[in-house]
């Protein structure tokens, strides 16, 4: 009797169809969008713009960078196509985060995607980033999406001093949101490119690396943008909030001035 030999070469195995379904409720999305044509070229206008007569906006960024332009509400309102295409892209990374840490959850997931979602660019800035100048780690407050685009990237960048370990000019996303350090990486680092676009949570860490050139003035062009996102219920929830307290202060200041009257009428009886 012959027995079952169980070396039996790996590629004669009976190989299993399998469609997985990937689930990361804890994890932080980044979303990488190559800007098409005309978002680019829009982009292109709003930059030669702004820098027309701009002021810096480097006051309220830790960025240890010179040129920070901003680009303010009015200049946005100049160029809709290029502020809905951020808000677009806003709201589809909410939209993604969602999928995302509702996987376990269909119902809730179903009624978060029936909800409209409402968008709105709280603050726009450009970064003409020059060699040696970096932005040290941090995240972005008083929203809750932000993003980075790469309009120009410098052209005589000297190459890192050591190969293994390329890090000069990149943009790294940190976060340890899993536990098992197995399958977790801290950290992830990006070669801006321009056309590259980045959207991703406020209150992702993130920094970028300086860089070293043969041309001082060779400069690096950025834009980011913050963005308020909230579901229409929610915000209608909020009004009526706000009305249902608007109202008890009226009838707690009309109490006042009734007890005021009162007592005043009093006094003259006396």
């Amino acid at each position: 009797m012959k027995l079952k030999d169980d070396n039996v070469p790996q590629q004669e195995l009976e190989r299993f169809e399998i469609t997985p379904e990937f689930i990361q409720p804890w994890s932080n999305v980044i979303v990488k969008i190559k800007l098409p044509d005309k978002a680019f070229s829009e982009l292109q206008k709003v930059y030669d713009y702004t820098m027309k007569d701009w002021k810096s906006f480097g006051s309220q960024l830790v960025g240890q960078i010179n040129e920070e332009p901003e680009v303010t509400q009015e200049i946005q309102q100049k160029f809709p196509e290029w502020s809905n295409f951020c808000l677009q892209s806003a709201v589809n990374f909410v939209r993604q985060q969602q999928t995302q840490n509702m996987v376990a959850e269909p119902e809730k997931l179903k009624h978060l995607m029936e909800d409209e979602l409402l968008a709105r660019i709280t603050t726009m800035w450009f970064v003409n980033q020059k060699p040696h100048e970096y932005n040290p780690v941090h995240i972005h407050t008083n929203c809750k999406v932000s993003s980075v685009v790469y309009l120009k990237t410098p052209k005589k960048q000297i190459r890192d001093r050591k190969k293994h370990y390329s890090s000069d000019g990149k943009i790294t996303f940190m976060n340890n949101t899993g536990t098992d350090f197995n399958f977790a990486n801290a950290q992830c680092s990006f070669t801006p490119v321009a056309g590259d676009m980045y959207v991703f949570g406020a209150l992702q860490h993130h920094m970028v690396w300086p860089y070293r050139s043969t041309d001082p003035d060779d400069t690096r062009i950025s834009l980011s943008f913050n963005a308020d996102v909230t579901l229409k219920s929610e915000l209608d929830r909020q009004n009526k909030e706000m009305q249902k307290m608007f109202e008890e202060q009226q009838k707690m200041k009309e109490g006042e001035n009734d007890k005021s009257t009162t007592d005043g009428d009093i006094n003259k009886s006396g």
